[in-house]
């Protein structure tokens, strides 16, 4: 059986945070592990969304990933207020209009939990 992209990385970082991962927005599509041939150096590459988080070492990741998640909640929160300030007209499909917003708004709520949690992971590593 496949493990997951989240497994793994949950395993390599020894952090857990699938319960505020879900239904977050935020997809683990792939993991890589490198190996510098010449230097025998071990390296990460996470492909999430629309991105890439390339990373060594635990503290690594969670600061990648804290920039990650604080880009695509402004990039939310952008699309949010488009979105809540549109105004209707006949070719609006204002019942869709409702679910994205709503969508984005739960998305947002869960990427602010899951920057905090990071946030916390950040802290207590320093």
């Amino acid at each position: 059986m496949k493990e997951s992209a989240y497994a793994i990385l949950s395993r390599i970082l020894k952090l857990k945070f699938g319960k505020q991962l879900k239904d977050s927005g935020v997809e683990f599509h792939c993991i890589y592990k490198m190996i510098n041939l010449e230097t025998d150096k071990e390296n990460y590459l996470l492909v999430l969304n629309d991105t890439e988080i390339r990373f060594v070492k635990n503290r690594d990741f969670i600061g990648h990933f804290i920039r990650f998640l604080s880009s695509n909640l402004e990039k939310l929160n952008k699309r949010y207020q488009y979105l809540i300030n549109l105004e209707p007209d006949e070719f609006s499909d204002e019942i869709s209009i409702e679910r994205e917003y709503k969508e984005i708004d739960y998305y947002i709520y869960k990427q602010n939990e899951l920057l905090n949690l990071f946030t916390d992971f950040k802290q207590k590593s320093e």
